[in-house]
């Protein structure tokens, strides 16, 4: 079948796998920018303390006056007081000439502990990183108390070594990634609206084909804006699934009207010679020249012609599917229709099982009949006058001794009877039903007990066929009417 969904389709499985690969990446270069960041951040810090521990030591190893030896020359340098700083280092630290001269005319307190008071509190004892040409200057003026004096520690870094320049690059580290997980934020917000797009536009394409005829939905087109595969698939078996169950509705619906043209058709062929029938019946019985022989066997004739009209208007009613809870009339605007009652059921077993014995006269049945007595059942009458001498007949013609057994007992029919060898071949296979049925056999039996909500099991073991009709309206109180 074909339909109108054949455009360019995007799988969403890749979809999803190409957006997230991409949020993954993005994920692991933040994540290793900042471990990067963390680790040439942390030289400061190392820096700090090896500083503090060289402060520390060498302050109290040498005097003010003494010469400090360098381990390192050219990165690490120590100074005693503000005097001994190069210029250059004393401009980093904002030391200008001026301010010396104001310190120096000023009295020293016997209990200042900070007679340099060139250098604010904040700076002391506290490493501070100065950019000074391609260099990165890490300043710590540490103030012995034991001296009385300021003890400068200076390392020297050459910046093209350095992987950050961790004082100036911070804050834009930061607006860095905070970019950068903005931008996560954002995509994961657009793929999502993305699926979500399509999945709505999917949602109302469904919504729409149920309101559709056959032809309509035949040329229902898939939006143009659903793309991933998976979504145009469900929607095409989807769109085929339900033309499909158009298309068996139709048939279904043509089959109806063609089988309600042949009842009528068949009601009116049945009845107009059942009413020629009749009509000679009743001439017969009003004739006053018929002897006693003929007129038993007219008696015969009027019970058979009133079974034959009574049956077939059963059988019209049970096609119809039309059954009624409460007792209607027998004919309803020209239409037989079947009443509801209470009736004894062992009288209507006693009455099939008797109508049998006269018709299998010649074949010597035998019945072994275990019933409770004063059973009612509350239904159709002639569904079950059918039922039960259906299963009878069914069960005189094919038994292979001449016995059958009829119980009756907690609501529940069995009738049973043995059956030969190729019988029981004959019923597993495809022909069970032509081989098991009187007139329309076991099928309306079935089709009787559907429409009744009875229940009925039909099974074959060790050479015997036996069925069992469950009767759930069956009562068991004497005192109810009929």
């Amino acid at each position: 079948m074909e339909l109108n969904n054949s455009h360019a389709k995007q799988s969403l499985h890749r979809f999803l796998n190409q957006r997230y690969l991409a949020i993954l990446i993005t994920l692991i270069v933040i994540f290793v920018t900042v471990v990067l960041f963390m680790r040439h951040s942390a030289m400061d810090d190392t820096t700090d303390y090896y500083m503090q521990y060289d402060a520390q030591v060498l302050s109290e190893h040498y005097d003010v006056s003494d010469k400090i030896m360098e381990f390192d020359v050219g990165i690490k340098e120590y100074y005693w007081g503000v005097s001994q700083l190069p210029q250059a280092y004393k401009q980093l630290l904002g030391i200008t000439e001026k301010k010396l001269d104001s310190i120096k005319n000023e009295p020293v307190l016997a209990n200042d502990l900070s007679p340099n008071k060139l250098l604010p509190n904040e700076l002391l004892n506290k490493t501070t990183v100065y950019q000074l040409k391609q260099h990165a200057i890490y300043i710590l003026p540490y103030f012995s108390e034991d001296k009385n004096e300021t003890f400068f520690v200076i390392h020297i870094f050459n910046q093209q070594h350095e992987a950050i320049f961790y004082q100036s690059w911070l804050n834009s580290f930061i607006l860095l990634v905070a970019l950068c997980l903005a931008f996560v934020i954002f995509y994961s917000l657009h793929t999502n609206k993305s699926i979500t797009r399509q999945m709505s536009g999917f949602h109302d394409y469904i919504n729409t084909m149920s309101q559709l005829d056959h032809t309509q939905l035949k040329q229902h087109k898939l939006p143009e804006t659903i793309q991933f595969a998976e979504l145009v698939n469900s929607a095409t078996s989807l769109q085929i699934s339900l033309v499909t169950q158009y298309e068996l509705q139709h048939s279904e619906q043509a089959l109806l009207i063609r089988e309600k043209h042949f009842l009528t058709s068949l009601s009116h062929e049945l009845r107009t010679p059942i009413a020629i029938i009749s009509a000679a019946l009743t001439l017969l019985n009003s004739s006053k020249n018929i002897n006693a022989k003929d007129k038993s066997k007219l008696i015969k004739l009027n019970n058979a012609h009133l079974k034959m009209k009574q049956l077939t208007q059963t059988l019209l009613q049970l096609w119809r599917s039309e059954q009624h809870s409460n007792v209607v009339s027998a004919n309803v605007n020209g239409q037989y229709q079947i009443a509801n009652k209470v009736f004894l059921l062992d009288e209507l077993i006693e009455q099939a099982v008797t109508s049998c014995q006269q018709q299998f006269s010649r074949k010597n049945i035998q019945f072994v009949i275990e019933m409770d007595e004063h059973i009612r059942l509350y239904g159709q009458y002639e569904l079950a006058d059918i039922l039960m001498n259906n299963l009878l007949r069914n069960a005189c013609q094919y038994t292979a001794d001449g016995n059958i057994k009829l119980v009756l007992k907690n609501k529940t029919l069995m009738v049973e009877n043995r059956i030969a060898d190729n019988a029981i071949l004959a019923l597993s296979d495809d022909t069970a039903e032509n081989n098991y049925g009187y007139g329309l056999g076991l099928f309306l039996a079935e089709k009787i007990c559907q429409q009744c909500h009875w229940s009925l099991d039909i099974s074959s073991t060790d050479h015997f066929f036996r069925v069992k009709v469950s009767l759930s309206d069956a009562i068991e109180d004497e005192n109810i009417d009929l």
